[in-house]
């Protein structure tokens, strides 16, 4: 038995209604459940019901033992005060206000349907080990409600993508084209380096490399020189040298540069090689005066496609590595790639920015650009289709991923559109 369940049967009332009192007998009526509390507190808000002959405003608090009250030493806290109602699985002793008063008690175990526990069971059980808890069940499960959890996993995850774009926000002291900045970086790094970009850009402000925005080669010396993987080899890295040992003393970099070894390059294509994506980094840097305008004013897919598409500087067209040919020459971003940085880097600051000046406008935003992107393809979405989920654009194989990874994963089908109508059937 969980809290979560009980949480359930409270919410939706599943339950028998019936004759409904307290461990007291006195009789129940719900008008109103209240509004599931997600902070500190009790567990529902502002919840209306009659006990007895007296109609009570107030806060419902859910354990599975009555018990348990006391071991949460709620007696003790004063938020717990305006508890009307004590809503448990079993009953196993009286529990007490602070005034020495008896908070009315409902026990469920005795009025609920064994047969909702055992499916409730059968979804969250260690034997299911279904990557998705209800796979068997899902084909019978309505459209509306698979949209409906869609729509609610993508909200959770614009929220949740939006903290990262919070955070470095209030690292750079509400800097937006900084913040900008560092987050387009990090996705060059595609997850793999992700990091190790997020700690250049962090380590070489925009601010500087602007002031040399009209010299290629001095950007990609500073960006090079800063990520621990300049090495004299050739003539080109030579100068790259001579450049960065320049810029180094004059804005104090060296003190904050990275190391070879902090970079990922086992595993890993030529074209995806870190100094391939520092070298676009730096294209795009040159030819873009402001990212933050860019990506909060286009309103075009298509444009900022056409943005990203840089293409990097001939000598990293021909070398995946310092004096190190390739087999073929190296292109610039494809459009999966640009596509990825867009959907990791626009969608997150607009939602960020939607909150931030509470203008819906931009959030709106992100989802429409979400709904032009194609789908990406990995084992989660490759997953959800085999089950007949209708997965065509970004916004469908998002919200399916964060559905996947924080509702399916932990089990928490109580939460989920589909695992409530299951156990309502």
């Amino acid at each position: 038995m969980t809290e979560s369940f009980i949480h359930y049967l409270w919410q939706f009332q599943q339950f028998n209604k019936t004759l409904l009192q307290t461990t007291n007998q006195e009789p129940v009526k719900v008008f109103k459940t209240g509004i599931l509390n997600t902070d500190a507190g009790p567990d529902f808000l502002n919840a209306r019901l009659q006990i007895g002959e007296i109609e009570w405003v107030g806060n419902i608090e859910i354990h599975i033992r009555s018990s348990d009250w006391n071991q949460h030493l709620h007696q003790f806290d004063s938020g717990y005060n305006n508890v009307i109602l004590h809503v448990v699985w079993e009953y196993d002793q009286p529990i007490l206000r602070k005034d020495g008063s008896v908070i009315p008690t409902l026990a469920l175990k005795t009025i609920t349907e064994t047969g909702l526990l055992a499916k409730y069971q059968m979804l969250v059980a260690d034997g299911n080990t279904n990557a998705i808890p209800c796979a068997e069940q899902f084909g019978a499960v309505s459209e509306l409600s698979k949209i409906a959890i869609l729509d609610k996993a993508l909200t959770k995850r614009l929220i949740q993508k939006s903290k990262l774009v919070e955070e470095l926000l209030e690292t750079n002291q509400g800097d937006w084209e900084e913040t900008t900045y560092q987050l387009i970086a990090r996705n060059f790094g595609f997850k793999l380096n992700s990091e190790a970009f997020l700690r250049l850009a962090q380590n070489l402000p925009l601010k500087v490399l602007q002031k040399h925005r009209d010299s290629l080669v001095q950007v990609e010396a500073m960006l090079f020189g800063q990520s621990g993987l300049l090495t004299k080899v050739d003539g080109y890295s030579e100068k790259l040298q001579q450049e960065y040992d320049f810029f180094a003393t004059k804005f104090s970099l060296k003190e904050q540069a990275l190391q070879a070894h902090e970079w990922k390059l086992m595993r890993t294509r030529p074209a995806n090689f870190p100094t391939i994506r520092i070298a676009q980094l730096a294209k795009l840097i040159v030819q873009q005066k402001s990212f933050f305008s860019l990506f909060t004013q286009t309103e075009s897919v298509d444009e900022l496609r056409k943005a990203l598409q840089v293409e990097q500087s001939a000598y990293w067209q021909e070398n995946y590595h310092f004096a190190k040919k390739g087999a073929k020459k190296n292109t610039g971003l494809g459009k999966n790639s640009v596509d990825i940085l867009l959907i990791n880097t626009v969608i997150p600051l607009l939602a960020c920015y939607a909150q931030k000046t509470d203008n819906q406008v931009f959030m709106d935003r992100a989802i429409a650009f979400l709904e032009s992107f194609p789908a990406e393809s990995n084992h989660i979405v490759d997953t959800w289709k085999s089950l007949g989920l209708s997965i065509k654009t970004a916004f469908d194989a998002q919200a399916s991923i964060e559905l996947f990874n924080n509702f399916c994963t932990p089990k928490k089908c109580l939460q989920c559109n589909i695992g409530i109508e299951i156990l309502k059937k």
